[in-house]
């Protein structure tokens, strides 16, 4: 029954490796039928069942030799390693093309947010400027011989309007004046 690759099978009684029907127990002892007998274990005396072994030892998975068991496993596991890489793969594949378009549309952001940072603070520069003219008019007393307005209207009506100039102020709407009528007083 031994063959050269199972030169470790062997009764744990006898030591012998051939020519018998062998049994394991649920202790875990390997028996030839003539040593296996009826009652305990006769190797540690425990109350035990006794599983027959066939005699091909291929078909049973603890007696099939070690070697091959592994070169089995091995391509199995190798198989599902490559699987599960491919997947793994693809994975970081995605997650590096998200990254690369959120870094692009960030860039893109970064440059219309810089652009209108730029547009702020050239209206900002405008607008202290404006103020700053405002404040020298509000000051000088001769602003109004320096605004645009003086110099297309030199000369200025009654209430301070310029001088042919047909409209009321009436609140802040303008009114065009009766016709053949000067300005409304």
């Amino acid at each position: 029954m031994a063959a050269p690759c199972r030169d470790w099978f062997h009764c744990n009684r006898c030591y012998r490796q051939d020519g018998a029907r062998f049994s394991v127990t649920s202790c875990g002892h390997v028996l030839c039928e003539p040593c296996l007998g009826a009652g305990p274990c006769p190797i540690c005396a425990a109350a035990c069942r006794r599983f027959p072994i066939p005699e091909q030892l291929e078909e049973t998975l603890f007696l099939k030799s070690p070697a091959a068991i592994a070169r089995q496993r091995l391509a199995h596991i190798s198989q599902a390693w490559r699987f599960q890489q491919a997947q793994v793969d693809l994975l970081l594949a995605f997650h590096r093309d998200t990254a690369r378009r959120a870094e692009a549309a960030l860039r893109d952001a970064r440059r219309a947010l810089d652009s209108k940072q730029r547009e702020a603070e050239e209206l900002r520069r405008e607008n202290g400027e404006l103020r700053r003219h405002l404040r020298e008019a509000e000051v000088s007393p001769t602003w109004r011989s320096s605004s645009p307005l003086s110099r297309l209207h030199p000369r200025t009506g009654p209430q301070g309007h310029p001088a042919g100039f047909p409209y009321s102020v009436v609140g802040s709407f303008h009114h065009p004046a009766a016709a053949g009528h000067g300005p409304a007083r």
